[in-house]
């Protein structure tokens, strides 16, 4: 693909979420102008927080707002947080430039008692620009120590994080490494993850500028299984690409492109442009590096859309790319030139590998213009403060050493010579961009490695599962063989009897649900229903016949459909009670009310329950307790769990047992309905293993009102 054509596609998608980013930006920009500047501020910020990490075209957009909001305007401390928000977006952006700016305006100048997100500003600004180590230092313990005393974690891991800044400004790795773990190591107790991947893609920069390469790619594949496990776009596209500039470093140019095509998938996914460009000029560099022949025009244009986000890395990256163009051409001038530029951009420690390459590449030029002094000037820049293990740095011993002879300096060729030598010794012996090769194709390869480790396993699994049958198939055959009958007798045998008790038991099932159908539906009941339908006629009342006919039909229909089911659901049990008590209501012309009260929750779950298994008690309330006689005359049914049971509890307001007693209306059905159901819950005990019973009391002391409770197993609907 062409970059012509790879820079039109990014234009195009660009543009895409640009629009949707707008039209986001414009709705939030509607909602602030009825707020104040500071309540904008506060509410600007808090949405800076939210889009961060998800939607950098939003977070640019936003930063915009925030900067055209007056200062004068604002509250004194309002203005301080709108200026830390200011310099905290800038880096995230890559504008260290308009940071430091801001920092050495707000800040440093103010002279005013920092709060702590000043302090961490302040330390940040005096570290990068050099400001005296011995005192950055102190000043990182000190807001180290004040941050245990608050044991505030996010406090501890932003203080470590401080403290091995200033020691990677120091060139002191082992330091620097140590309390980047102490960072990682706090930001793993707080359960924001982002903080964790943030800090694990700072530990890495660390490994990486010390070229502890190994370290460096685990902790950023570590970081990019945590961003893929708490769905972080960001994080794994800037994993991805720091990835790609380790992998470019060691001439790893293959895996580089993988990582950089990811990269700028989920650049697009959090519509990063900034992200997209560093992709593409890596891309370009790799490209060059491999001596691939590279689009001129298309490589101007991205320069030009480069220039327009102000962001250091990126203009200096894209500069240095452009300077090979031109050493390739013989422009060696020009080529310095842009390189010098380059120089210019980048500042601080936190690029100074960048300088390394620069100043290599300003000496091969100014070799090739045969200005000798100006090549060694540059090359005395172009080595860390620390023994290189990278031969791309190391290549200037090379050049030296090539300088050295043409100055006829036999003792200067072999002491850079010999340093070369040692560097590739190093490297030869540790391996660094094989390991990272191997580290980096392993990840590329993750998914088909596991299918392909899995099905080596189960073919492992299943010939040595072959090999051990062969070798025991004629000692076990005789006992595989008597095994297998005793086994089969015994299935036979528990298969025969559990047909068979299966078979009673349905059969007993069957008897106790007839049984139940006809005792359940009192024929007196059905009696008087159709003399209370007739009485309705009579008294030309077609309305109240209607309504107590639709609801006895319904009724009736309930109970035929479920009464030969062994469970129903909750649900239908209470529809099946109330239409019952409904229509003996109307049968009594409401002269009693009744309630239900049925668990909520046993609802929702879909709980199950036999069915009308209280339908006896509650007739047993309304026609023995006489309720139609009793002045306020109220049955309750309540349906609860109770352990692992099934609570009902029927209970009435009527004359009570002992009166009830004293009439001989019905009084053998009553004994059968309460023989019928303790029968059924002795099958359901014995089915379920569990101690469901009926217990029958008086309802209050005087003896009035009868108390029915019924335990059943409890059983739910998992269809």
């Amino acid at each position: 693909m062409s970059l012509s054509y790879r820079l039109l596609l990014l234009v195009l998608i660009t543009f895409n979420f640009f629009i949707l980013s707008q039209g986001k930006i414009e709705d939030f920009k509607n909602s602030l102008r009825n707020k104040n500047f500071d309540q904008q501020v506060s509410l600007i910020e808090k949405e800076l927080n939210n889009v961060r990490y998800q939607d950098q075209s939003s977070f640019e957009s936003l930063l915009r707002i925030l900067e055209e909001l007056p200062s004068e305007k604002l509250s004194k401390e309002i203005r301080r947080i709108k200026t830390c928000s200011l310099i905290e977006g800038y880096l995230v952006l890559g504008q260290s430039n308009k940071a430091l700016t801001l920092i050495s305006k707000e800040i440093v100048d103010k002279k005013q008692e920092l709060n702590e997100r000043e302090e961490a500003l302040f330390l940040w600004y005096i570290t990068r620009e050099g400001l005296n180590h011995e005192k950055t230092l102190s000043l990182s313990i000190q807001r180290l120590n004040k941050a245990k005393k608050t044991k505030d974690i996010n406090r501890i891991y932003e203080a470590y994080r401080g403290v091995s800044f200033v020691y990677l400004m120091k060139a002191n790795a082992d330091s620097a490494i140590y309390f980047s773990g102490l960072a990682t190591s706090e930001a793993k107790r707080l359960t924001n993850k982002t903080k964790l991947m943030e800090s694990m893609r700072y530990q890495a920069k660390v490994y990486h500028y010390f070229e502890n390469y190994q370290e460096a790619v685990n902790k950023e594949l570590q970081m990019i299984q945590l961003a893929i496990e708490n769905d972080n776009d960001y994080f794994r596209a800037y994993g991805y690409l720091d990835i790609s500039r380790i992998s470019i470093e060691l001439q790893n140019y293959y895996q580089a492109n993988q990582y950089i095509e990811r990269a700028k998938n989920y650049f697009k996914k959090i519509n990063d442009q900034r992200g997209e460009l560093i992709a593409s000029i890596f891309e370009i560099q790799n490209d060059y590096l491999q001596g691939k022949e590279v689009n001129v025009p298309g490589l101007l244009a991205l320069r030009l859309k480069v220039e327009q986000y102000n962001d250091q890395l990126s203009t200096a990256l894209i500069k240095m790319v452009i300077s090979v163009h031109y050493s390739n051409q013989k422009n060696f001038i020009q080529s310095n030139q842009e390189l010098e530029e380059a120089l210019s951009i980048l500042k601080g420690r936190e690029d100074e590998k960048l300088n390394y390459f620069i100043n290599k590449r300003i000496a091969i030029n100014y070799i090739e213009l045969r200005k000798i002094d100006k090549a060694i000037f540059h090359l005395n820049y172009t080595l860390p403060p620390f023994q290189t293990k990278n031969l791309l740095i190391a290549e200037s011993y090379l050049i030296r050493a090539d300088l050295e002879r043409k100055r006829n300096n036999t003792e200067g060729v072999s002491f850079y010579q010999n340093k070369y030598i040692e560097v590739a010794r190093v490297n030869e012996k540790e391996q660094f961009s094989r390991t990272v090769e191997q580290l980096t194709e392993g990840n590329l390869r993750e998914e088909r490695e596991k299918l392909i480790e899995q099905q080596q396993v189960r073919l492992l699994e299943e010939q040595k599962e072959k090999e051990r049958i062969a070798f025991q198939k004629d000692r076990q055959v005789i006992i595989g063989i008597a095994i297998g009958i005793l086994i089969i007798m015994i299935v036979l045998i528990v298969a025969i009897r559990l047909r068979a008790q299966r078979s009673k038991q349905k059969q007993r099932e069957a008897e106790m649900s007839q049984s139940l159908l006809r005792s359940q539906m009192n024929p007196h009941f059905v009696f008087n229903a159709m003399s209370v339908i007739q009485s309705y006629i009579y008294a030309n009342d077609p309305e109240k016949s209607s309504r107590f006919l639709v609801n006895f039909s319904r009724l009736m229909r309930l109970i035929l459909e479920n009464s030969p089911k062994e469970m129903i659901p909750l649900e239908l049990e209470f529809e099946i009670l109330d239409k019952y008590l409904n229509t003996q209501k109307m049968r009594f012309e409401d002269r009693f009310t009744y309630e239900l009260n049925f668990d909520e929750e046993l609802l929702f779950s879909k709980a199950l329950i036999p069915p009308m298994i209280a339908q006896p008690f509650v007739e047993n309330a309304i026609e023995h307790g006489q309720l139609h006689t009793v002045e306020g005359g109220l049955i309750t049914v309540s349906v609860k769990k109770l352990d692992n049971l099934l609570e009902i509890i029927v209970q009435d307001n009527g004359v009570g047992r002992k009166k009830a007693s004293k009439t001989k209306k019905i009084k053998g059905h009553k004994s059968m309905a309460i023989d019928i159901t303790r029968e059924r819950i002795a099958i359901l005990n014995r089915k379920y293993k569990v101690n469901g019973l009926v217990e029958i009391t008086d309802a209050m002391t005087n003896e009035r009102g009868t108390k029915v409770r019924i335990l059943l197993p409890l059983k739910f609907d998992v269809t």
